[in-house]
């Protein structure tokens, strides 16, 4: 259904109450006068829409119950796609109502809008109510929350945002209807809901016959009321016109429209029957019409449903108390709980018939003695009680009982000492004494005053007698000075000291003796303190007061620059080049301390590599090997000759411990040992030398089949057993050859 919102704001009657007023239990509903009327549907909680909404302009609320035109922002939506809202106004209606009274705030949301384009969300719209009775105006910056159906809020800002639809909507023309109708009503009036008040009919005539038009109306008709259906009708009659001239009219009927009736407590007095311990609340029947006015069609009736029970209640009156029979009397009041769950006083105090009266005791000891310093006497006073559920009540308060005590003056105590501290007048250096007044009560004696002072004195003498221990003297370590202490006493009667003070300090002073003997130094400042030890003289003997610590105001004593002005520390840090180590360091400044110490601490940058340093570990490698040579010596009988020698070589290996490399150095001939022989010639051939005559008598050499042409050499002994050479030859040439062999450390390939 659509709406124009201009037409609709002078049709629409809200209808709004809060569900916190007692006894209202109106829904919201608004009608707009299109000739159609739709019945509301109220939303299921699953469909229940909760909708943020702002006042675009600040909205005074009027407070003749008569709604004004809003127009609200909208926010975002649980349920509600985002980009539905951008850009969409509201518009409604707000106004304030007056229920049984308290004073209510009601918002009817009816429509979306966008630019001139608009949509009806539904008959019953979206609505709010709030408490409205400190404040007459909507603000902007305030937000509301309205709800309603969310299907039916969805449904128009779909309709809303379709693109270059066409526009369906109906204008609405402003209603005819008498001033003096109906509006809508929701507390299940459906007739008045839905009842629309009939144009004016005219009927079709010929040229000679008059024009008669019919208009029904509601002037001049009164609201008949029926207790029995619980309603008020509104009537209506029907106008006869000719020719526009009112011809005929018909008596009062009903309508369709009614308003229900109910009962107001408000403004009848409850019906009290003490005899039967019951009272009734009273009520009249009313209606309120459709501007939210109630109209009240009965004069105040007992509600006989709900009766209320008269009670005994003991709370509300005070107890009646008699001394002379001491006894304490509960007294109650008669009341009720009324149907606002107040109570209600329905009689006033009496004697209680749920207690009986309660003993009262008396006694002295819970309250004090009157005493008389005039008459030098004191009387005694009783308190009387009763207990009541476990608890002391107070019945009245202290009074005499007849007994009175006598006065007498106390200075001391059994033992001599005295009750009351002496006053000291330590300026004019006089003491008086002072006493208490006391009585005998049941043979036990009790002091009733405090002291008093005389009015004589005795004379005060000084001393130091007990106040020679220097800890708890002053020492006043910023002025350089000790003073002493003494202490005040006057002779008692028996001549006996009586201190009057303890040991305080006398005019009696020691100078201070510093010495320094240390220092408190603060590096990272650069600066140090004294630590100072104080002592005073006592008659010869020194007693210290301060033990190296730094006396308050001590003046800082600046560090100065050492020679040299810095050091190079290495920081731990190296890089290596084969055996060679290069270590990095960090520069520090160095400052001379007052104690002549020495502070390196500061760190300044980086200071000059320390290196190299081989750091690798070195071992050596030894080796021995034979080299062999030999020569046939030509000729059928040419004497041959064999030599060798014994090499001893040597080579290091340095390993850096940190990179793990390995550095083989050269390797060296260490020494040698030589031998050589000639064999003598005979058959052609070299005989071997004799056994034994050189290290490598093992080696010979020796020719075979000389015929053959060929020789050899054999090794048959030492490091070289079993290794032969073999050759040609001729007779007439020399042959000869050379072998090494006898490695002692075959794993070391040297070069």
């Amino acid at each position: 259904m659509r709406i124009r919102f201009a037409a609709a704001c002078a049709a629409v009657s809200i209808s709004l109450l809060s569900a916190s007023i007692a006894g209202a239990q109106q829904i919201t509903q608004a009608t707009a006068a299109t000739g159609t009327a739709v019945a509301p549907a109220a939303a299921t909680d699953a469909d229940k829409a909760i909708v943020p909404v702002w006042p675009k302009v600040a909205t005074k609320l009027p407070e003749d119950q008569q709604p004004v035109a809003t127009s609200f922002a909208l926010g975002q939506v649980e349920g509600v796609k985002p980009e539905l809202v951008v850009g969409v106004t509201a518009n409604g209606y707000a106004r304030k109502v007056a229920v049984e009274g308290q004073t209510i705030g009601q918002v009817l949301v009816m429509e979306v809008a966008k630019g001139e384009k608009s949509e009806t969300i539904s008959a019953e719209g979206l609505t709010a109510q709030f408490d409205a009775s400190e404040t007459s105006e909507l603000f902007p910056q305030k937000a509301l929350t309205v709800e309603g159906s969310k299907a039916a809020l969805i449904s128009a800002l779909e309709k809303l945002a379709a693109d270059d639809k066409e526009e369906k909507d109906k204008t609405v023309e402003r209603d005819t209807t008498s001033e003096n109708s109906v509006g809508s009503n929701t507390s299940g009036n459906d007739a008045a809901s839905s009842y629309q008040t009939p144009v004016a009919t005219t009927l079709s005539a010929t040229e000679d016959d008059p024009t008669i038009t019919y208009e029904t109306v509601t002037d001049g008709c009164p609201i008949r009321v029926d207790l029995s259906q619980e309603k008020a009708f509104v009537q209506s009659k029907t106008q006869t016109f000719s020719d526009g001239v009112l011809s005929e009219e018909t008596g009062c009927t009903d309508s369709e429209v009614s308003y229900p009736i109910k009962k107001s407590y408000l403004s009848c007095p409850d019906v009290v029957d003490i005899s039967a311990m019951t009272a009734w609340a009273q009520f009249t029947y009313y209606y309120a019409d459709d501007q939210g006015e109630t109209h009240s069609v009965s004069e105040c009736t007992q509600d006989e449903e709900t009766p209320y029970t008269i009670t005994e209640d003991e709370g509300q009156c005070s107890i009646d108390l008699d001394f002379d029979a001491a006894l304490a009397t509960p007294q109650s009041a008669l009341i009720y709980t009324n149907r606002s769950g107040a109570i209600v006083q329905a009689r006033g105090c009496a004697t209680s018939t749920l207690t009986a009266p309660i003993p009262m005791t008396e006694s002295v000891s819970a309250c004090p003695l009157s005493h008389d310093y005039g008459a030098k006497k004191s009387y005694e006073l009783s308190l009387w009680t009763y207990v009541r559920s476990g608890v002391t009540y107070q019945a009245a308060p202290c009074t005499e009982t007849g007994r009175v005590f006598d006065h007498s003056t106390i200075y001391t105590d059994a033992t001599g000492a005295y009750v009351c501290t002496p006053i000291t007048d330590l300026t004019g250096k006089t003491a008086t004494l002072q006493s208490r007044k006391q009585i005998t009560v049941d043979g036990v004696p009790q002091y009733i005053t405090e002291c008093t002072p005389d009015t004589s004195s005795t004379a005060i003498q000084a001393t130091t007698d007990g106040c020679t221990d220097p800890t708890k003297w002053t020492h006043d370590v910023a002025a350089g000075m000790s003073y002493g202490q003494e202490r005040f006493w006057f002779a008692k009667a028996d001549g006996t000291p009586y201190y009057v003070t303890a040991c305080q300090t006398s005019a009696k002073t020691y100078p201070h003796d510093h010495a320094i003997t240390g220092y408190q130094h603060h590096d990272a400042s650069l600066y140090s303190y004294p630590l100072m030890t104080v002592t005073i003289d006592i008659s010869g003997t020194p007693y210290t007061i301060k033990s190296s610590e730094v006396l308050p105001g001590e003046q800082q004593i600046v560090y100065t620059q050492a020679t040299p002005a810095t050091v190079d520390r290495q920081n731990g840090a190296a890089t290596y080049e084969g055996c060679n180590a290069y270590y990095t360091t960090t520069r520090y400044e160095r400052w001379e301390r007052p104690d002549d110490t020495v502070y390196e601490g500061k760190a300044i940058g980086d200071g000059a590599p320390v290196g190299p340093s081989d750091i690798c570990s070195t071992t050596t490698e030894n080796a021995q090997y034979y080299s062999v040579s030999y020569n046939n010596g030509g000729g059928a009988n040419g004497a041959g000759s064999v030599s060798s020698a014994l090499y001893y070589l040597a080579r290091t290996v340095k390993t850096n411990p940190v990179t793990n490399e390995v550095f083989t150095g050269p390797k060296t001939t260490t020494g040698q040992t030589n031998w050589s022989v000639t064999g003598t010639s005979g058959s052609g051939c070299v005989v071997q030398p004799p056994s034994g005559s050189s290290p490598f008598a093992s080696v010979s050499l020796g020719c075979q089949d000389e015929g053959s042409g060929y020789y050899y050499v054999t090794v048959i002994k030492g490091p070289c057993s079993s290794s032969t050479i073999y050759g040609t030859f001729n007779q007439t040439d020399g042959k000869s050859g050379s072998f090494t062999c006898g490695w002692t450390n075959n794993s070391y390939t040297w070069p």
